[in-house]
């Protein structure tokens, strides 16, 4: 990102979850994950384009069986009214149990100045699918 970005910078985040629920989250100055609407307290580091030698520290939780992971963009925080007003993180975390559409409608209804957008991810099971469960994602259609 360093000579790519013209002196500026990107936020990243970056979740790895596991068949077993282990989620992994690296932070490069993004805004947290929430995880059945409540943020995860994950390390913080440097946006990505601002140090060479930037490093960035893993913070590891469980997701389980039932969870809800939502993940959030800046342009939902800093949606903004006519009158100046910010969306802002308090409004956000009361939000954040809803669905990836609602979170995106409320705070663009709100005043968007900025993308928006959210992700959600939810752990259906604790077992893992069987290969009778999964498509057959290499085979030629029939």
């Amino acid at each position: 990102m360093i000579g790519r970005s013209s002196g500026g910078f990107t936020t990243c985040l970056v979740v790895r979850v596991e068949a077993d629920g282990t989620a992994i989250a690296a932070n490069a100055g993004h805004l947290a994950p929430y995880l059945n609407g409540l943020e995860v307290s994950v390390a913080n580091g440097l946006p990505l384009g601002l140090s060479a030698s930037a490093s960035y520290e893993e913070t590891v939780f469980r997701i389980a069986a039932g969870d809800r992971l939502t993940l959030i963009t800046d342009g939902v925080v800093e949606a903004r009214r006519e009158t100046g007003e910010l969306f802002g993180f308090e409004r956000a975390a009361e939000i954040a149990q809803n669905s990836p559409a609602e979170i995106a409608a409320t705070a663009q209804h709100f005043g968007q100045e900025d993308d928006i957008t959210v992700l959600g991810v939810a752990r259906l099971s604790t077992q893992p699918a069987t290969a009778r469960e999964l498509p057959d994602l290499f085979s030629a259609p029939a």
